[in-house]
């Protein structure tokens, strides 16, 4: 195997001086076609490889030959421009058909089939004449002069470079951390790009339409104010009546004018309603489901002008090292799903959309009425995790609500059960059915960038809490939704066959013929699965790590933290909380933590901070069991991870199961299954499988689903009247994206608001950290109110003391030691410098400057000490 490692210039530079060179020479364009047309060909099977030719003077023949001199060197550095041309797009051996026949899907070797023995023998044969030649000098030919490359068919493996010797092109980047990484891109240039440019008929589809008076911005922004902060309708017309604003002219006289224009506006995909009828044993239950078409809500995405330039479209790999041995996985087109899936399209110019679906039961009221909604989200796995993470990019999208029933219709119990798995599957399948269609053959859509693509949405991952993936997966909740362990051993490390869809629906067809004990053993419901029709489907990796519910709430708080109380009791463990010194940056928990009502998100990652130093003289047993879950829970929390991490995380899951039995033997663990009656933490241990193969778990978290809500489920329901919300609350969230919509239209035409929200650094804000149940106002600390007296005088001694004043603040006076570093022994002789008492309060009182302190400390080069570019 011979590598390039490519300057990182960056993969546009490339495709910038590639295409200069090639539009500027007739006869590389002419070089450039013959090459496309001979690699779909061969692709094809309607030609033979250039490697299967024996002519010892074929190209195939040169490449051979270079590749087979014995290079002291792995990676071949390439500084110039001139080296990127047009034959670092695929194999110039020739031999790649060979090596990619020797291995799997997943880069494993595999058997081959007769024909394949016959190609490979004769490509061996090549190969071997063609090491009796003597060495090309390549590196000598002119540009033009290359040899045109043999093609990499769609369907070939992930990772073809493990026994192969065709030439990998790793690109040198750096990512967001500034590490220098080499990204490997897949084989197929023509994977992910565009087959044509989009006509202006097309591109007329999408025109805005006239607007009336919401076309100014003054008149929008008003509009925009009033939709969004909540006011009700009765408050509205109130507002347009007062005499202060007739006199202003306002642009419409009442609330119902205002909506009129709104009602106007684009917006996003139509809603629809469909009836379902349940029949039960005491009669008929009429229930309805909202939904919108899931395919235009995808052509929207990917025609969105602001989310279009964070799009990407081809699988590509990352690695540590120029060596490729250890690879680094964040967002899902950076995994093994996408580049599989890739490989098992026959479309040498299909791109795939992940499709990423999320759903979660809500309630609607606190205290009375329980009203519920089922919200089902959708996105996809093109755009980066950051932006799906952030509700204002509007890149997660309301695809439906799912129905509710109260099924009082029904009184067998377990009829009831049946009839809710049945529903929610008989929705699913409606709601997602234009995806299944489009993914078997492929639809052409207008992109951000004016150019159509040839898109297969494949659903990748669904987000849920347990009880929602066991649903999806047609399971009971005492099985795996991923694997098929036995019940009553799901508390160990095992290495139970996953769940596949052949296996699942062979086994419910079976149950309903003559009987299955697969479907017994797999514990499956007897339902049609919404997914049994979706091409390239993988079960084993459809359901996504959670770490809200799964770790910190499960196995943090629910079980780890409970079996240490249980240990020490609850007393002792609110007074180690108590008496901890309160620092920057870590929660204090004055009153203990085993009276907290309600958790939050927040809380729960707080209390993980110092719950390993409260065990510390507990059994040894114990530590190292606890530690292992906080360091498995803080490394599943990493935006990447690289395959060395993994293996620390297995390592750490290992280490848990080694001494997690001392929990039961303490009597902190008394149920009757003990951790076999866990699911939680169990799930854990399919996290680096999921990881492999769609990426860090911080992209896949119910943390976002339930921020949504608060917009797509809870706000509209209060601004209803509460009877048929479900119609209002569809209303409300469309006239919230047409004016979502517009503000993106007038920002394109540049006509901006007066007022842009950003940083220092002129990039735009991040949104504020939410939290559930932290709506409230805080309550005012009595407390903390009757030091601020306090805090301002120590604030004004702090002043005085940096101002080069006489007076000490708290602290004491203790000699300096030398500088260890011999880079700072020239500062002079030792002298004694104050070490001040630290205070700390809810909002900055004083604040100084390193030059300040560089002065009033006497030491010369603090600031050069603090940035080394000074």
């Amino acid at each position: 195997m011979k590598v390039l490692a490519l300057p990182p210039l960056g993969l546009g530079v490339v495709y910038l001086v590639a295409t200069a060179h090639v539009r500027g020479s007739e006869i590389c364009r002419e070089m450039q076609a013959a090459w496309l047309e001979y690699q779909i060909a061969v692709w094809r099977g309607e030609i033979a490889s250039s490697s299967q030719v024996s002519d010892a003077g074929s190209a195939s023949h040169v490449g051979s030959d270079h590749l087979s001199d014995d290079d002291h060197n792995d990676v071949e550095m390439t500084g110039s421009g001139d080296e990127y041309n047009l034959g670092d797009l695929g194999d110039p051996t020739g031999n790649e058909e060979q090596d990619i026949a020797s291995e799997g899907p997943g880069g494993s070797p595999h058997r081959m089939d007769d024909k394949d023995k016959d190609s490979d023998d004769e490509l061996g044969g090549a190969g071997n004449e063609s090491n009796d030649e003597p060495e090309a000098d390549l590196e000598n030919l002119p540009y033009d002069q290359s040899p045109i490359p043999s093609p990499a068919p769609p369907s070939s493996p992930a990772s073809p470079w493990a026994q192969s010797d065709e030439t990998i092109h790793l690109h040198e980047e750096f990512d967001q951390f500034g590490n220098r990484i080499y990204v490997q891109y897949y084989e197929v240039p023509t994977v992910g790009e565009p087959i044509r440019r989009a006509t202006n008929e097309e591109m007329r589809r999408g025109s805005y339409s006239d607007v009336g008076k919401l076309s100014k911005r003054e008149n929008f922004e008003l509009a925009q104010l009033l939709i969004e902060s909540g006011m009700s309708a009765k408050y509205r017309t109130k507002l347009f009546r007062l005499k202060r604003f007739r006199r202003s002219r306002l642009p419409w006289p009442n609330s119902r004018a205002l909506m009129k224009d709104i009602d106007k506006l684009p917006h996003g995909a139509r809603w629809s309603v469909q009836a379902l009828a349940i029949e039960g044993d005491r009669g008929v239950e009429i229930v309805e489901m909202w939904l919108r078409d899931a395919l235009e809500i995808i052509k929207r995405l990917l025609r969105n002008k602001r989310l279009g330039k964070f799009m990407q479209w081809k699988a590509i790999k990352k690695w540590k090292n120029p060596d490729m041995t250890d690879q680094v996985r964040d967002e899902i087109y950076t995994a093994d799903w996408m580049w599989e899936i890739q490989a098992e399209i026959q479309d040498e110019y299909g791109t795939i959309i992940p499709i990423i679906i999320s759903s979660d039961e809500t309630k609607l009221t606190t205290f009375s009425g329980d009203k519920k909604a089922h919200p089902v989200y959708l996105t996809i796995g093109n755009l980066p995790k950051r932006l799906r993470r952030r509700t204002s990019k509007r890149a997660n999208v309301l695809l439906g609500y799912l129905p509710v029933p109260k099924l009082d219709c029904e009184s067998n119990k377990e009829q009831r059960r049946y009839h809710r798995q049945n529903l929610f599957h008989t929705c699913m399948r409606t709601m997602l059915e234009p995806l299944a269609e489009a993914c078997k053959t492929g639809v052409e859509v207008v992109c951000a960038d004016g150019n159509v693509r040839r898109i297969y949405p494949v659903l990748a991952a669904y987000i849920a809490d347990f009880i929602e993936q066991c649903k999806v997966a047609c399971i009971k909740q005492t099985h795996c939704p991923l694997c098929s362990v036995d019940p009553r051993e799901k508390g160990n490390l095992g290495n139970a066959p996953p769940q596949t869809h052949n296996n699942i629906i062979k086994a419910i067809k079976d149950h309903r013929g003559e009987g299955s004990a697969r479907f017994e053993r797999l514990g499956l419901y007897d339902v049609n699965p919404f997914w049994k029709d979706f091409p390239y489907l993988r079960v084993d990796c459809l359901m996504t790590p959670d770490l809200l519910h799964q770790l910190h709430k499960g196995v943090l708080k629910d079980h780890l933290t409970k079996w240490i109380t249980n240990l020490i009791g609850d007393q002792t463990i609110d007074e180690r909380h108590a008496t901890m010194p309160e620092y920057h940056g870590m929660r204090h928990f004055k009153n203990g933590i085993t009276r907290v009502p309600q958790w939050t998100s927040r809380e729960l990652k707080e209390m993980a901070k110092t719950l390993l130093p409260l065990i510390s003289d507990m059994d040894r047993r114990v530590v190292a069991a606890a530690r292992a879950l906080l360091d498995f829970a803080y490394l599943a929390h990493s935006s990447s991870l690289s395959d060395a991490e993994l293996q620390a995380m297995e390592e750490l899951l290992h280490t848990f199961h080694a001494n997690k039995d001392t929990f039961q033997e303490l009597g902190a663990l008394k149920t009757r299954d003990g951790f076999h009656g866990i699911p939680k933490v169990h799930m854990i241990q399919h996290y680096v499988n999921l990881i492999q193969m769609l990426g860090t778990p911080d992209g896949y978290n119910t943390e976002t689903s339930e921020r949504l809500h608060i917009d797509f489920a809870k706000m509209g329901y209060r601004a209803s009247n509460k009877v048929n919300a479900i119609k209002q609350k569809a209303m409300y969230i469309q006239r919230l994206e047409a004016i979502a919509m517009h503000e993106e239209y007038l920002e394109e035409k540049g006509n901006r608001p007066a007022m842009e929200v950003i940083d220092g650094d002129g990039r735009e804000v991040e949104d504020e950290e939410w939290d559930e149940w932290e709506d409230a106002e805080d309550v005012e600390d009595l407390e903390e109110l009757g030091n601020a007296e306090v805090r301002l005088q120590l604030a004004v001694k702090l002043d005085k003391f940096l101002s080069n004043g006489e007076l000490r603040v708290g602290g004491e006076w203790q000699e300096e030691p030398p500088a260890e570093p011999v880079e700072y022994a020239d500062q002079g002789t030792q002298r004694f410098h104050p070490v001040p008492e630290v205070v700390t309060a809810k909002t900055p009182t004083a604040s100084t400057t390193l030059a300040n302190l560089q002065t009033a400390n006497d030491a010369p080069r603090l600031l050069q000490c603090h940035n080394p570019r000074f």
